[in-house]
């Protein structure tokens, strides 16, 4: 027989083999097992981001419906504001307008104001110049006027123009009037004495001490009024004041003077 045609099996690789396979019959459990932890593991994630999708779902629904109501809450304060828009418009147009016209009247203001500023001015220098000539009856008075001029806003056209109606009515109700007044003269000899003076408006007046002693006429000037000595006309102007003091019945009485034209002459 011919034995060497069929070698001989190794028992050696016999074993190796059935180690390998044992192996893998040993492995096999276990790779299963991972699969499904793995499996297990993929499907829970699944699950967690389905849920996740779905409450944003919910969510964005709910967001959904509040941006709906703010948009249309926006669409009307929108309507709402182009409302007002126009309409503000409308009286900025109406303003400037108003300003406009309000301009043209101001540089018409304007014209007028400087016209009646320099009227007052002259009205003023005016009132100093009467001022100098008024006699000590109105020097009190007047000189409060010139203080609440100087005192007083320039820009104030009417309370400059009611100062000084004021001032000149107070003269003129003097100047149309009869007025006696009482004021201290001191003597040659330094006595000092006080003195009937009576006023003939603006005139001229006559002064008189108690005595009937010595008699004066006075004249207004630039610089005030002038006393003048009247030793010839003591008796006439004591009884004038004498019959304005109701001392005295009424008479005639010659004092002196003089009539002046409107020139400011002698007539």
């Amino acid at each position: 027989m011919c034995t060497h045609l069929f070698p001989k099996r190794n028992p050696t690789l016999r074993v190796v083999f059935l180690v390998l396979v044992g192996s893998v019959i040993g492995l096999l459990p276990r790779l299963v097992a991972d699969d499904y932890e793995r499996l297990d593991a993929a499907t829970k994630r699944w699950i967690d981001i389905e849920v996740k999708i779905a409450n944003e779902r919910n969510a964005w629904k709910a967001q959904e419906k509040i941006l709906e109501q703010s948009v249309l809450v926006l669409e009307a304060d929108i309507d709402g504001l182009t409302s007002n828009l126009e309409r503000l418009q409308g009286e900025v147009d109406f303003r400037a307008g108003e300003l406009s016209k309000n301009t043209e009247s101001y540089e018409g203001q304007e014209v007028a104001r400087v016209f009646y500023s320099e009227k007052l001015e002259a009205l003023e220098q005016r009132f100093d110049r009467v001022r100098a000539r008024t006699p000590f009856f109105l020097e009190d008075e007047l000189n409060r006027a010139r203080e609440k001029l100087d005192a007083g806003d320039k820009a104030a056209l009417g309370e400059r123009a009611q100062i000084l109606i004021a001032a000149f009515t107070t003269i003129e109700d003097f100047n149309r009037t009869v007025t006696i007044d009482y004021v201290a003269r001191e003597f040659k000899d330094g006595r000092e004495v006080m003195v009937s003076v009576l006023y003939w408006g603006l005139a001229r007046a006559y002064a008189v001490d108690p005595r009937g002693t010595v008699a004066w006429e006075l004249m207004p000037g630039e610089l005030g009024w002038t006393w003048t000595e009247k030793p010839e006309h003591v008796a006439e102007i004591l009884e004038l004041i004498k019959v304005y003091e109701q001392k005295r019945p009424p008479s005639i009485q010659l004092v002196p003077g003089k009539v002046m034209n409107k020139a400011g002459g002698e007539g």
